[in-house]
């Protein structure tokens, strides 16, 4: 058995690449060799490398398929030609004819194969260098490729390969690789960790020994990708700095430096070695640079305030066919009160965009709404206000945490109704491979916003009143948003721990908000094998197979055209059952309505027995198929339950 080391190594990558390299090169690698051998992959900045152990000498045969064995006379020949080999020799399986090619030296098919694995990786933004056809997240400068300790010569346009590495950009140089199983040793041996589980360990436990560390943006994930062969340092910052919110000291360390912030005043980062002194103060230097920039925007935004700040907004396009951020507060504040939320909601909806306006959003984006509590908080607004303002963006992922206020649920679904409606209104719907607004995130934001915050949200009423809102304030509406309720319970289908089926029944349905809708369809799952959902299912089911198809019915029941004792039972137990299905719905029990929907089952049973639904006499024809679409609609305001397998 062999072992195999393929390394990559490029122009410095961006984590993003390194991420998404790892998910890949082991799959590409075994596709490319076959077999079942252990793969290691290891990802960095520089390099993408895969050490595979206990490779076969050869590649495993291959059966061919060929033409099927009833086309023997007309195809087998030239298949057998194409192949080598005589008709006599073509095996048959499962009806096919074909051939058994054998596997091949692995030395001699690996240059061609791993040339294919680096054409084959594939990453959200490539690029061409040097007149190439290659395209890759960063120029790739060599390859690396060894079995056992026989160098493999990788054929790639424009690129050199053999059977050394490169270590660390700084320190070492050129690293000859005597054999794969050799491989992390050398590299470890130039200063270069290649095993990114490893440089997350060391980055670790160097932020332990530094003090009580916090990452609040979550960038360690990305400093691992970012150097080679880390080490751990601490600085200082003056404590003039201190006045300013802590949020924003944070925010300046990791989004414009990656530093972890420790006590106040300290901070830690990773370097890529070099020598200490020198790049502590060069990283203290830099830090002060961009907090001596945070602490003059913050002086001016303070100066203006918040309110000179909303009246501001006016001059500040939100979207170029939908108005100024002015108009967006206009519409949030409208959308707060149609989600039922009080006084806070729609004064922090007047504010909600003041920080627009502001010095440090400008700086750093990714504050905004927070610098708006901020300065709604130096303002002397009630803190409910400023912590809906605070609040309006979240959640800002699938996962994130959720506004813990009452106003700040009710402003952050506005929010994101407003910017689905505006979206969809425009024509400017996301799809397949873009997203620029966010509006996915968004719809899942909303969907959690109903099923855990439990705030009610009725979506198709909403996005009406958002679309009037755009069309009254002169928008260029060109599209009607009112799907944007579908695109959003697409969502709910995925956040939901219940089959698609129950979901996609209860949007059917008469619920029509969203925690609602979501609570039906947990529900339905949760009664499927319940003899009260078998009674409605073959209510439902069987009413509408027969009167849904039929376009005979009458515009309404008439109980002075029923004749047969079925008939008049089943409308007597549709007249008691429909209101309290109707009524435990508006009351949100759906076990009750369930079970009201399944009295109408054994009647509805009976009624396929012993009455002939289409009579002669049309109209008593008619007056049966509308008692069973008046049957279907009260039972099918629990969902469409003919989706949902039985």
């Amino acid at each position: 058995m062999s072992n195999l080391l393929f390394e990559i190594g490029c122009e410095e990558l961006p984590a993003s690449a390194c991420r998404e390299a790892q998910e890949q090169l082991s799959e590409l690698l075994r596709g490319a060799i076959g077999g079942d051998a252990a793969i290691r992959v290891f990802v960095g900045p520089r390099r993408l490398a895969a050490l595979v152990e206990g490779l076969p000498e050869r590649t495993a045969d291959e059966w061919v398929k060929g033409p099927p064995e009833h086309l023997r006379e007309r195809a087998a020949a030239s298949f057998a030609a194409r192949h080598g080999v005589s008709v006599d020799s073509l095996e048959v399986r499962d009806g096919f004819l074909g051939v058994v090619v054998p596997g091949a030296r692995l030395a001699d098919v690996l240059p061609e194969r791993l040339a294919e694995v680096v054409d084959r990786l594939a990453f959200s933004k490539t690029m061409r260098w040097n007149g190439g056809t290659l395209r890759f997240s960063r120029p790739v400068r060599w390859l690396c490729a060894k079995l056992d300790a026989a160098t493999v010569e990788v054929p790639l346009e424009g690129v050199p390969s053999g059977g050394t590495s490169q270590g660390h950009r700084f320190v070492a140089g050129e690293v000859e690789i005597a054999a794969a199983i050799e491989y992390l040793d050398a590299l470890r041996s130039a200063q270069v960790e290649p095993d990114q589980d490893a440089r997350r360990a060391a980055i670790v436990r160097g932020l332990d020994a530094a003090g009580e560390w916090r990452d609040p943006s979550g960038v360690l994930e990305e400093v691992i990708h970012l150097v080679e062969w880390p080490v751990v340092l601490t600085g200082s910052y003056d404590e003039r700095f201190l006045e300013l919110p802590a949020v924003v000291i944070e925010t300046v360390m990791q989004s414009h430096q990656r530093y972890f912030p420790l006590g106040a005043g300290a901070f830690a980062f990773v370097a890529n070695g070099g020598d200490p002194e020198t790049v502590v103060a060069g990283n203290e230097a830099v830090l002060a640079g961009r907090l001596d920039d945070a602490s003059f925007s913050y002086v001016r935004d303070v100066e203006k305030g918040i309110e000179t700040m909303a009246e501001e907004l006016t001059s500040i396009t939100f979207h170029a066919r939908a108005g100024t951020f002015a108009d967006k507060a206009e519409r949030l504040a409208a959308l707060c009160e149609d989600l039922g939320g009080g006084e806070a909601s729609r004064a922090a909806a007047r504010l909600a965009k003041a920080d627009q306006a502001s010095t440090m959003v400008h700086e750093l984006p990714e504050l905004e709404g927070v610098m708006g509590g901020v300065y709604a908080r130096l303002a002397g607004v009630p803190e409910a206000v400023a912590a809906a303002i605070e609040e309006q963006y979240l959640p800002d992922s699938a996962g994130g945490r959720l506004p813990e206020s009452p106003a700040g649920r009710v402003l952050a679904a506005a929010e994101k109704v407003d910017n689905l409606t505006v979206a969809f209104a425009l024509g400017e719907r996301p799809t397949g491979s873009r997203d620029p607004y966010g509006l996915r995130r968004a719809a899942i934001g909303l969907c959690r916003l109903a099923v855990e915050a439990g705030l009610e949200i009725e979506l198709g009423r909403l996005v009406e009143h958002g679309r009037r809102l755009l069309l009254d304030q002169g928008a260029e509406v060109t599209d009607d948003p009112a799907d944007v309720r579908d695109f959003v319970l697409e969502r709910l289908e995925g956040i939901l721990e219940v089959p698609v089926e129950c979901v996609r029944a209860a949007r059917a349905g008469a619920v029509r908000d969203l925690g609602g809708i979501a609570a039906l369809a947990e529900t339905l799952a949760a009664e499927r094998e319940s003899e009260s959902f078998a009674r409605a299912y073959a209510a439902f089911d069987r009413a509408a197979r027969l009167a849904g198809r039929s376009g005979e019915a009458a515009e309404a029941f008439d109980p002075k055209l029923t004749t047969d004792e079925a008939e008049i039972a089943l409308a007597e137990t549709l007249t008691a059952a429909g209101p309290r299905i109707q009524a435990a719905l508006d009351g949100r029990d759906f076990d009750a309505a369930l079970a009201a929907a399944g009295e109408l089952g054994p009647p509805v049973d009976r009624f396929f027995d012993e009455v002939l639904v289409m009579a002669e006499d049309g109209a008593v024809r008619a007056n049966r198929l509308r008692l069973l679409l008046d049957v279907r609609d009260a039972v099918g305001a629990l969902g469409d339950l003919g989706r949902i397998p039985r």
